[in-house]
């Protein structure tokens, strides 16, 4: 069912069914593991169980005797490049698909082992023996810190992969006249953990490479294969197949995805490598593992003059690209969330420590970013005895504030940040009002917010050093008036196909289910740099509009001609090019194809056959690097929401339980309803999951969570019952007024529930909440502490 926009029917807003759904629910996706091509062996790898350790040497004749095996391989066999580092402000980790001289963490690939098949792997991957001479290790960032520590990478002289320092100078006069008030929050290690774990499958044939990988980005995947193989990018191919979640975390690209191909080109057959869930856990990047130390310079009224700190973060060993340091900078860039801040200065650093790497997780930065800021502005509020919301309410950003530059350069033009901050605040004391009227006395109920801005569609190129923002569409009609389209963005889940399906049908004014969409395959969509940062219905919609105008303008020419009429007294709806007060005059685009198509004599004169479109996308503003005052507008545009946690609190047991949550947002026009709302609860849950449950713990560099019965996440009874509302209107500065809803549902849980725990256990004096997971010994420790 169409809606109306402008008196004519959209799709815009509309609750449309996603039309990859069918396919996938019935059993019919086609996913990694489900790719078998005839004389395919699969690959096992040997992966270092030492954290830190010189590589001696690495026996292979066992393996190479083991039933089934056609070849085994270490560092030394290798004759690729090292993955390049291109950003010359970062120090140069050089890191191998395999360990040649030196492992930095558990999990590390040293070998690999071709056989029949994976069991036949297994088996002879456990009988290679690595002489590992073991190293020093360095479990913490404060232990990489120190003077005597243990160096990963011996000429760098330290453990810092990345280090920036701000200019201070304003902000320094601000804290020398103000009060400052100071806290440290951390944001502890957890994985993406999506349901589809990684996997890949090459073929060499015909002087080709054909790679079918679970990445977010194919056509980084074939440029950085090129690179390492040295070979032209016209002769790679990479598909992706369907992805079960990516979550980021698919946004790197892995040893495994350079090893697989290189196998498949040595061996002259298929090789498939699929990931097991301990793989999962100790060897796809982990993610957060960041603490923020930051102060704010407060005036007499509670508001925040300046903000200045340093996030630092836990790197891991740093062999993934692109580097992990990404989230530091998104972090930096969140602090002052939507709040008139107008100066701040903070640090990043980037340390190595001999942990996985850490790379993307939905968020990026961000939750840690608002977790901090949040947390700051709430210890704010009590140490000067002003109710917190009031206090943010006298910072927040009002429409009469817009267009705004953030104190870290973010241009933010629309929003509704007040409005939805009042509404979660409306909405979070009913909940919680609600909730009380039923509970038993001295339950500990409490209630907690955070509000937030997003960036979306941002740059790459500071973490890449390669590649920025654009993206493409192709769009072709048929000669029957069905179109394909190609666009180089990705779908994991997040309801792609239907979202470009939608935005091709409105700009041509065709029925949805005309539109075929294609993507995910380089040698059948246009250029792209894949979905991440909440990017893909921006960029794409952005490409999409472009291409159909360009469509709109010829099928105009072509219908005014086989209708004798003006192009100017021409409209297009429903699919029909119609004379303007005259609706039984017109044509159709099956009529239109047909012309541009077939009957190509009956084209007007200069119209050339063929109707198709390619257009490319790239965001305006966006600052790429730097700019000369340190400052930097790295998304496209931003959205906004605020949350509003309650939770139930067992002062005995320190369980902590989420029973309601609301979150009001604005991510300009919903193109979709059904898939914003999915969007959101699935972020929320996975907030969830990183506040109160998930956490990657090591000891001497030994992971203590390699299984799922260590490593705890969140099940359906974790997660309640969600209102989600959404505020404001097309944006103005957007293709289609629509921005991004991907990453919002996970930024809001850590500073809400931290918020909500505090509320609900004020009676017991308990403060200053700083650190995530939320997990029961941390509540006791908590309620006990505030007891003593």
């Amino acid at each position: 069912m169409q809606a109306m926009q402008g008196g004519r029917p959209t799709l815009l807003g509309v609750r449309t069914p996603r039309v990859e759904d069918d396919r996938l629910l019935t059993g019919r996706g086609r996913y990694v593991a489900d790719v078998v091509l005839p004389g395919m062996v699969e690959a096992a790898f040997v992966r270092s169980d030492v954290p830190h350790a010189l590589v001696r040497g690495v026996d292979k004749t066992a393996a190479l005797a083991s039933p089934g095996v056609h070849a085994v391989f270490d560092g030394a066999d290798l004759d690729l490049d090292a993955v390049p580092d291109r950003m010359p402000w970062v120090r140069a980790v050089r890191h191998f698909p395999l360990a040649r001289d030196r492992v930095r963490y558990v999990g590390c690939p040293l070998a690999v082992v071709v056989a029949e098949d994976r069991y036949l792997a297994e088996d002879a991957a456990e009988l290679v023996d690595a002489d590992l001479h073991p190293l020093s290790t360095v479990d913490t960032v404060d232990d990489a810190l120190s003077p005597d520590a243990a160096l990963l990478y011996p000429d760098w002289g330290d453990n810092l992969l990345l280090s920036v320092e701000p200019d201070t100078a304003e902000v320094d006069a601000a804290f020398e006249r103000l009060r400052t008030i100071s806290g440290t929050f951390t944001t502890n290690r957890h994985s993406a953990v999506p349901l589809e774990g990684r996997g890949v499958v090459a073929e060499f044939r015909d002087d080709r490479l054909t790679v079918w990988t679970s990445t977010q980005a194919a056509y980084v995947v074939r440029a950085m294969l090129a690179t390492v193989l040295g070979m032209p990018e016209r002769d790679i191919r990479v598909i992706t197949p369907d992805l079960g979640g990516g979550f980021g975390q698919k946004n790197e690209i892995y040893p495994e995805e350079y090893l697989v191909p290189w196998l498949a080109m040595r061996l002259r057959r298929p090789v498939r490598w699929i990931e097991d869930q301990h793989e999962h856990l100790i060897a796809a990047t982990h993610a957060r593992d960041t603490r923020i130390d930051l102060s704010a310079a407060v005036r007499e009224d509670g508001t925040i003059a300046a903000l200045r700190g340093r996030v630092r973060t836990d790197l891991g060993s740093g062999e993934i690209f692109p580097a992990g340091y990404g989230p530091s900078l998104v972090a930096v860039g969140s602090l002052c969330g939507p709040y008139r801040i107008p100066h701040q200065a903070i640090a990043v650093q980037g340390v190595v420590t001999n942990k996985t790497p850490t790379g993307g997780y939905r968020g990026f930065g961000a939750p840690e970013g608002t977790f901090a800021i949040e947390r700051l502005v709430d210890k704010i509020g009590r140490e000067l005895g002003i109710d917190p919301l009031e206090l943010r309410r006298r910072m927040i950003l009002t429409p009469h504030d817009l267009p705004y530059e953030t104190a870290a350069g973010a241009r933010l033009v629309s929003g509704t940040h007040r409005e939805a901050f009042e509404r979660a605040v409306e909405l979070g004391e009913r909940m919680l009002a609600e909730e009380r009227s039923t509970a038993e006395p001295g339950t500990h109920l409490g209630v907690g917010y955070a509000t937030y801005v997003e960036g979306v569609a941002s740059t790459t190129f500071s973490i890449t050093g390669t590649w920025s923002s654009q993206d493409s569409a192709d769009v072709r009609f048929d000669s029957d008036g069905g179109v394909t389209a190609a666009v180089g963005i990705s779908a994991m889940g997040q309801g792609t196909h239907t979202m470009v399906a939608t935005l091709v049908a409105e700009s041509l004014s065709i029925p949805i289910e005309q539109v075929r969409v294609v993507m995910g395959d380089t040698d059948t969509a246009p250029f792209g740099l894949g979905s991440w940062a909440s990017r893909g219905t921006l960029v794409a919609g952005g490409a999409i509009e472009r291409a159909s105008e360009v469509l709109r303008r010829k099928g105009t020419d072509i219908a005014a001609h086989l209708l004798e009429a003006s192009p100017d007294d021409l409209e297009l709806s429903e699919g029909r090019f119609q004379v303007r007060g005259s609706p039984g005059s017109a044509v159709s685009w099956a009529q239109v194809a047909q012309s541009a198509l077939n009957r190509t004599f009956e084209l007007p004169p200069g119209v050339e056959p063929g109707l198709e479109a390619r257009a490319v996308y790239e965001p305006p503003g966006l600052d790429h690097v730097p700019r000369p005052d340190g400052k930097m507008n790295a998304a496209a545009t931003y959205t906004n929401a605020t949350h509003a946690a309650v939770v139930r609190v067992d002062a005995d047991t320190g369980v902590v339980e989420v029973v309601r949550y609301a979150v009001v947002h604005d991510c300009g026009r919903v193109i979709n309803p059904l898939t914003v709302a999915g969007q959101i609860h699935g972020g929320v849950a996975q907030g969830i999951g990183g506040t109160l449950y998930e956490q990657l713990p090591y000891e001497d560099g030994q992971p203590l969570a390699t299984t799922f019965s260590e490593y705890l996440l969140p099940s359906a009874r974790e997660i309640p019952e969600m209102l989600v509302e959404e505020r404001g209107g097309p944006a103005p500065e957007t293709p289609f007024g629509a921005k991004g809803a991907g990453e919002a549902g996970i930024i809001g849980p850590p500073a809400a529930i931290a918020g909500a725990i505090e509320n609900a256990l004020a009676p017991l004096d308990v403060t200053g909440i700083d650190t995530t997971p939320l997990t029961p010994p941390v509540v006791r420790r908590l309620i006990e502490e505030a007891r003593s």
